[in-house]
């Protein structure tokens, strides 16, 4: 390595502990969002109660988005939170507010037994989790960029996007087995509360990792003469509104083809629910596994912007063919190896993202950045995505809006990307 690339990084590497309590709050936030997203119907049914079941079904994809409001806010308090008082210390609060949420969701009563404060409870416990969500993904990216060398930067960022699919994976397989296991009517009155009261076990984990993490307290106030966020808007307001225009693509993608696919499949294409669930299943192993890979093809290739480029190109030109196939040959055997072969083209559109997102701020304002770009982009278009799919497709009738609305969404992306420097090798402190 050479001295300037050595400068810019912690001397000392990464250890797998250090990157395992930066991602696991990420993975407990997906394992949430995959458990809610494949028992939507039974939530709907339970907590949202209505005169059909696609109108049960919009309110209760619609609580999922309401935790992406929360979002901005928490991006701004917690990512100050995170330059001011340090990486290990906004991590260790945004883990306890998520435990906090999923909590919650776990032990509240139907509406059956108190009425209109369950939906109520719902509502509050996901503005909490949005909350904590909004300034975790700054303060995590932000300690696997900056602890380890600069040689495999991308490669650390692009566990953020792993971990999505590890807790798609572990989500989509506990709900399946669930679905497979119980009866119907056990699945309804206590089984789909069983993963978050798993996801809830989990939560101390992450606490103990995160509070074995180095002090970097002094570090983090060290330098910051101006205001943060004067600084972020008055020196990378062009930055910070590409970055968040290349998040988008991303977060919609992965929404729909990892979170939404097994609605999808129930709602829509008429699966069982016990199958449909696999799919989420095959979606998580894919991410997780080629993530890594691309992750490192960034850093061996020394660019961040090329994969994504290419990979989301070929994710637009599969996804109506996709789609249509899906639909034309509704089966397991035809959905999954469809679905996978999107992702692939995601996980290499993406996993470049975070190492571009970190290395296009300087540190003082680094965890701000990152977190109002990426919540500003996920509450507007990836908490609303399963809302705004579930919609366009009532609203056209065709089975193919959501895959138009990924396109549109990917395309804008890419524009953004293109106007981005690009930013392999560099990461100012």
């Amino acid at each position: 390595m050479d001295t300037v690339s050595h400068a810019l990084d912690t001397p000392q590497r990464t250890s797998r502990g250090a990157v395992a309590a930066a991602v696991i709050g990420n993975w407990l936030e997906f394992f949430d969002f995959t458990v809610y997203g494949y028992f939507a119907v039974i939530i709907g049914k339970l907590f949202f109660p209505a005169s059909d079941s696609t109108t049960s079904l919009l309110l209760s994809v619609g609580t999922f988005a309401a935790g992406f409001v929360t979002r901005p806010l928490g991006s701004v308090l917690l990512g100050l939170y995170a330059d001011r008082r340090g990486r290990k210390a906004a991590l260790t609060l945004t883990i306890m507010l998520m435990a906090f949420g999923t909590a919650l969701i776990a032990i509240a009563p139907t509406y059956a037994q108190i009425g209109v404060a369950a939906p109520l409870l719902i509502v509050f416990a996901r503005l909490v989790q949005g909350f904590s969500q909004g300034g975790e993904v700054g303060a995590a990216t932000s300690t696997l960029l900056e602890q380890g060398t600069a040689a495999r930067r991308g490669q650390r960022a692009s566990w953020q996007l792993a971990t999505q699919g590890a807790a798609a994976l572990t989500g989509s397989g506990m709900a399946a087995a669930l679905s497979a296991l119980l009866p119907h009517a056990a699945l309804e009155s206590w089984g789909w509360r069983v993963p978050f009261v798993i996801g809830l076990l989990i939560a101390p984990v992450g606490l103990v990792l995160r509070r074995r993490l180095a002090d970097d307290s002094a570090s983090a106030a060290h330098g910051i003469e101006r205001g943060v966020l004067h600084e972020l808007f008055a020196g990378h307001l062009r930055t910070l509104i590409l970055i968040t225009l290349t998040v988008m693509g991303g977060t919609v993608s992965i929404y729909i083809l990892t979170f939404y696919m097994p609605t999808y499949a129930i709602h829509t294409l008429g699966l069982p629910m016990s199958l449909s669930m696999l799919v989420g299943v095959a979606a998580g192993v894919v991410v997780l596994v080629t993530c890594p890979l691309f992750g490192l093809l960034s850093d061996r290739i020394g660019s961040r912007k090329k994969p994504i480029l290419i990979g989301r190109g070929i994710l637009v030109l599969l996804l109506f063919p996709a789609f249509m196939l899906i639909n034309r040959f509704p089966s397991l055997s035809v959905i999954v190896p469809a679905t996978a072969l999107m992702l692939v083209a995601y996980s290499m559109g993406s996993a470049s993202e975070f190492a571009l997102m970190c290395e296009s701020f300087p540190r003082r304002v680094r965890a701000t950045g990152i977190s109002i770009a990426y919540a500003v982009s996920v509450c507007m278009f990836g908490g609303t995505a399963q809302l705004v799919a579930t919609w366009l497709i009532k609203l056209t009738g065709s089975r193919l809006a959501p895959a138009a609305y990924v396109a549109g969404c990917v395309i804008v992306s890419l524009v953004a990307v293109s106007m981005l420097r690009e930013t392999a090798g560099e990461m100012s402190d």
